[in-house]
């Protein structure tokens, strides 16, 4: 296991805090498998594997969907009608021509930014660690979004969704959100691990809206239905 690795400016999530930093793990993790990782605050990030381990914060916390029990709220019942055209299959993870076009869209609209020289670096890289990707594509065939998964025994884990920007009115982020958990739910999958839940940064707060779910607090999980 390597050492801490310190990124010393503002975190990414809280503006106010000064200090973010990583725990990376050899890839892929040989034991303990990733299932048990994800239990434990590890994430995947392309080819690597880590925990944030700031030295003043612990804001970061796992959130998992429990999707049997999932229940659409009002607004969301409404994003699935707003795109109710649109199909949804699953393909393994890759960085062709059109998903590199989308992605860049998303990347310089959404962020305001180009996209990295080497895009594939993030978007592809697994560190061996099974899953693939949801489509989605309206009637004339054009590819509107796109969710990269792992798939790790019982669960299903969102790593990144990208998606057309000038389709905003979609509610495309959204619309994937509910996706994985329709895709979740078709292959008997237990949990969709949305990633980290970071209450005051209001891009990350949205995880909480998909109920009921579970955060990973002081060790233990805490269910919010």
């Amino acid at each position: 296991m390597r050492g801490v690795v310190y990124h010393n400016g503002d975190c990414p999530y809280l503006p106010d805090r000064q200090f973010h930093a990583f725990h990376p793990l050899p890839n892929p993790p040989a034991s303990p498998s990733y299932r048990e990782l994800m239990d434990w605050r590890f994430r995947r990030s392309g080819g690597h594997v880590y925990m944030p381990m700031c030295k003043t914060c612990d804001a970061c916390r796992p959130l998992r969907v429990d999707i049997a029990a999932f229940q659409p709220r009002r607004d969301q019942r409404r994003c699935a009608t707003r795109n109710a055209d649109l199909t949804i299959s699953w393909h393994a993870r890759g960085l062709d021509p059109e998903r590199l076009e989308l992605y860049r869209a998303y990347q310089l609209e959404i962020h305001g930014k180009e996209a990295s020289a080497d895009p594939g670096s993030f978007l592809v890289e697994d560190g061996g660690i099974p899953g693939g990707e949801l489509h989605a594509r309206d009637g004339a065939g054009r590819l509107l979004a796109v969710s990269v998964c792992d798939r790790v025994g019982d669960a299903l884990s969102s790593v990144y969704c990208y998606y057309q920007p000038s389709e905003a009115a979609r509610g495309l982020g959204t619309f994937m959100g509910l996706s994985e958990i329709g895709y979740g739910l078709s292959e008997g999958l237990r949990w969709l691990y949305l990633g980290f839940l970071v209450r005051g940064c209001v891009k990350m707060e949205y995880k909480a809206r998909f109920r009921p779910h579970e955060v990973l607090e002081a060790g233990a999980w805490i269910r919010y239905s």
